[in-house]
């Protein structure tokens, strides 16, 4: 999953499939239609410790930060997502901006 990545600011991998898979179709679960995740294949590969942020590998090489909030949305606005080319891009942002 997150093999080879470089975690830090409180971010950890998520190594265990059946945490991946369920944090995966949480999301899944409170995308609406409009959202930009919406019928994207992700795969939770991070999260960050204490808070409700993942970070999500999108089917296309990219990752998504994303906020989740344990509700179904209705708002295209959550969860808070913000989609980086790739992981590389991510970790080049100071964690404290994360």
């Amino acid at each position: 999953m997150a093999e080879g990545h470089v975690w830090d600011g409180g971010w950890y991998a998520i190594d265990n499939p059946d945490d991946a898979r369920a944090f995966s179709l949480e999301l899944a679960r409170e995308v609406c239609r409009d959202h930009v995740l919406s019928g994207r294949k992700v795969t939770a590969i991070g999260r960050r410790n204490g808070y409700d942020d993942f970070l999500f590998q999108l089917d296309d090489g990219s990752v998504a930060q994303v906020h989740l909030t344990w509700s179904v949305e209705r708002d295209p606005r959550w969860p808070g997502t913000v989609i980086y080319p790739d992981f590389a891009a991510w970790q080049a942002i100071p964690p404290e901006d994360r």
